[in-house]
């Protein structure tokens, strides 16, 4: 029996068009199914809930190659149903990197991929909006979750591995906030779709969600000419989620640009100093760095650097 990366190494050395290669994999390997509630199922019986792939893996970085060849235009995935399919499909490809970082030695999420990225020499990026993965009911008081994508810079021209893998992180609990840990399964191992099986607070995990990146996301980085609106095109402008996560999202709403900024920005200094923020302080200490930031428009270099260069505030700074 084939695994995933054996699978897809024997479609990637094919002769056929990338096209074909997606096709091959989704259609012939998992035998993919978009259920009643759109969502999208693998009715095959060779992946498990567990299956796990190393984020270093070449099979994500050729398959994100893949696509983004077939889908070089503005239009992004949304021109066809395999556009469709490949949009559904990028939440397994969480769910395979996401089991890997699970089983690795560490008492935390964080600090597992603390210890991943130590171990394989890897350069994290932090300097991405977290904005659509704080979302929120009542009111918006400060971010809860900060997101990590690795690796965090690549100059490679094809093939780029750049911010690829995306990792949303509760600051507090340093545990990964992730659909797959709310989805429910069925005995023959299907996902349980239907919108109304889950409660308020599991759709909020479903709506702050990871996402694996098809283009390559800014950060603080440069990109080739032909990345620079890559991001745009297949990961923001998407075709249609599954109802649940749509539900998901209607039940949970992104804070607005104007009362929203990243807490964590610049790596762990951040991660530990909001960490030692008694939870009274916190409004009003997020309230001054939201000010700050809005006052002046520079550039955000984190809560740390804030507290460090803010009187008031510089007992809580990591030195």
């Amino acid at each position: 029996m084939l695994t995933i990366e054996q699978a897809w190494h024997q479609i990637h050395a094919m002769s056929g068009s990338p096209g074909q290669r997606l096709e091959l994999l989704l259609n012939d390997y998992f035998h993919v199914k978009v259920d009643r509630f759109g969502f999208l199922q693998l009715t095959t019986n060779l992946v498990e809930p567990d299956t796990e792939i190393s984020p270093l893996a070449p099979f994500f970085r050729q398959f994100r190659s893949q696509v983004r060849q077939v889908y070089p235009t503005t239009s992004g995935l949304r021109v066809d149903e395999l556009g469709h399919k490949i949009h559904l499909f990028r939440a397994y490809l969480d769910l395979f990197y996401l089991n890997y970082l699970h089983s690795y030695r560490g008492h935390t999420d964080y600090e597992r991929l603390l210890n991943f990225a130590n171990d394989h020499q890897l350069k994290l990026d932090y300097s991405t909006n977290a904005r659509y993965h704080n979302r929120y009911q009542k009111d918006f008081a400060y971010p809860q979750h900060m997101k990590v994508q690795l690796v965090r810079n690549s100059w490679t021209w094809h093939e780029s591995p750049a911010r690829m893998i995306e990792l949303i992180i509760d600051i507090d609990s340093e545990q990964f906030v992730s659909e797959w840990q709310q989805y429910q399964w069925t005995a023959n191992g299907r996902v349980i779709s239907d919108p109304v099986k889950y409660r308020e607070e599991q759709l909020a995990e479903i709506a702050n969600t990871e996402s694996f990146n098809y283009g390559i996301p800014h950060g603080q980085y440069c990109l080739w000419p032909q990345d620079r609106r890559s991001h745009q095109y297949l990961d923001v402008r998407q075709p249609p989620d599954n109802q649940l996560r749509r539900r998901a999202k209607q039940r949970w709403q992104t804070p607005q640009r104007r009362v929203y900024i990243d807490l964590v920005r610049t790596g762990d200094d951040d991660v530990r100093c909001w960490q030692g923020v008694p939870l009274a302080t916190r409004p009003l200490l997020y309230h001054d760095f939201l000010h700050y930031y809005h006052r002046y428009h520079g550039p955000n270099w984190g809560i740390n650097h804030y507290c460090r260069s803010t009187i008031r505030y510089q007992h809580f700074a990591v030195k």
